[in-house]
């Protein structure tokens, strides 16, 4: 599995519940930063330069990543807060290399809001959505030439998908999920004053509850969850009043759509035959 996220915190405020739970079920997870977040809250580190900042983040990001169980973190190494500025086809190029590189199974982004419309995260959805495209095309391809040669490209009998055969059904095609928030997760949120109305200048809202296609529970990894969020030491305020909220949604459950199964575009809103038993 490949998470793939332009900030260090992404991964653990997001799917940290996902991420431990696969990890302790034999998967084996990367991850992609696409920043370091220099210009991210600084929290006690008040006088830190961004190159300083920088050094700190990620050094954050390896203890949580080794506290969900994560085995590589790709850093991109890309301006914090720019991503909209890249060279267009040359963030997604990168990332595709990585992406054929690691050969995932299962690809997880933000959805197209990027959950709080930070304007990074709405870049990053389309770069890594492109990215999985061109892969699912290119495996396509690539084993049309090699089933000539009798050539199996994808070994479906890894030990690590063995307890999770079920999940992927047999089925050679990678999928490429968003990670959300439902509607009705928002609103309870901004509610209890967790979140607010507007965020980055637009209004905060979640994702429809029909087009949720998949719903993992993570109550036994809540507080592993919320280990993985602490190590993120520089940005405890942004998220502490989550973490110290009862029964907050987002330490129960983790929501996702499935938008791609390969190369085929997935109706949203369509049962995902993969959501009952992921």
């Amino acid at each position: 599995m490949l998470f793939a996220f332009p900030h260090p915190d992404d991964e653990s405020i997001s799917c940290g519940g996902s991420i431990y739970k696969y990890f302790k079920n034999g998967w084996q997870i990367h991850l992609v930063c696409a920043t370091n977040g220099e210009t991210g809250s600084k929290g006690s580190y008040s006088n830190a330069s961004s190159e300083q900042l920088a050094v700190i983040r990620r050094k954050e990001l390896e203890k949580a990543a080794s506290t969900l169980g994560i085995s590589s973190i790709t850093f991109l190494g890309c301006k914090d807060g720019k991503l909209a500025e890249q060279t267009p086809g040359e963030l997604e190029d990168i990332l595709y290399r990585k992406i054929s590189e690691l050969a995932p199974d299962i690809v997880i982004t933000y959805e197209p809001k990027g959950v709080t419309n930070h304007p990074d995260h709405v870049k990053f959805t389309t770069v890594v959505t492109y990215a999985f495209q061109k892969y699912a095309q290119g495996l396509i391809d690539l084993n049309k030439i090699n089933e000539l040669k009798g050539v199996r490209v994808r070994d479906l009998t890894r030990v690590f998908r063995k307890s999770f055969m079920e999940c992927v059904e047999k089925e050679d095609d990678p999928k490429l999920y968003y990670v959300c928030l439902p509607e009705r997760v928002v609103v309870y949120l901004q509610k209890m004053k967790a979140f607010s109305k507007e965020s980055y200048g637009k209004p905060m809202t979640g994702v429809a509850d029909d087009l949720i296609t998949t719903v993992i529970d993570i109550k036994k990894y809540t507080s592993t969850k919320i280990r993985a969020l602490r190590e993120h030491e520089s940005q405890r305020e942004d998220f502490e009043a989550e973490i110290n909220m009862i029964n907050n949604p987002e330490f129960l459950n983790e929501f996702y759509i499935l938008r791609m199964h390969g190369v085929s575009e997935v109706y949203m809103g369509k049962n995902d035959r993969v959501s009952s038993k992921f």
